[in-house]
């Protein structure tokens, strides 16, 4: 109930865009879906845009067009999500899309990103990633990766393009073939 009074809230100046933030933490799925359903609905009625904020992937796979991922408060990849769902860039999305659960892929355990995030106060300095990033070299120590990429698809990480593809393929093989 609280979630669809703070919805009638938001909508009631008439907003050009309504910033929902975690609109579905500590529901059941049923009342979950119900609130995707009435922001679906009220996006398309009323001829708004809608950015979501959520830790839960599920959600964001089911209802996003474009998906952006952040680490230590700053965006480290953006893209459509297929494109962030199926060929991730970033370290950081490798390791959250390696710790969700799948249905059609049985583990003994789902494999935790190592180390702790930052702190917001202190950031690392260079890529906030790399104190926890398996695959960081000499200049993720010092220097913040800016966003780049081909075309609309973009990733904060000094990883060479061709390396970032060949590692999540060799990632997602070694994830499938332990659980087979």
């Amino acid at each position: 109930m609280r979630q669809r009074a703070m919805i009638a809230m938001g909508m009631v100046l008439e907003p050009d865009l309504l910033i929902a933030d975690e609109p579905t933490t500590a529901l059941d799925v049923t009342v979950q879906a119900q609130i995707l359903e009435l922001i679906a609905e009220l996006k398309e009625r009323l001829h708004i845009g809608v950015v979501l904020v959520s830790h839960n992937l599920g959600v964001i796979a089911d209802v996003a067009q474009r998906v952006m991922i952040m680490y230590g408060g700053r965006p480290v990849e953006i893209g459509a999500r297929d494109e962030i769902f199926g060929e991730p860039r970033h370290p950081y999305s490798w390791g959250l899309l390696e710790s969700i659960p799948r249905p059609d892929v049985r583990v003994e355990r789902l494999q935790p990103i190592e180390g702790s995030p930052p702190s917001l106060i202190n950031i690392p300095p260079g890529c906030a990633f790399h104190p926890r990033c398996p695959h960081r070299f000499a200049p993720c120590d010092n220097e913040r990766p800016e966003l780049s990429g081909d075309g609309p698809h973009l990733d904060a990480c000094h990883l060479p393009a061709a390396e970032k593809v060949r590692l999540w393929a060799e990632r997602r093989r070694l994830f499938e073939d332990a659980a087979a």
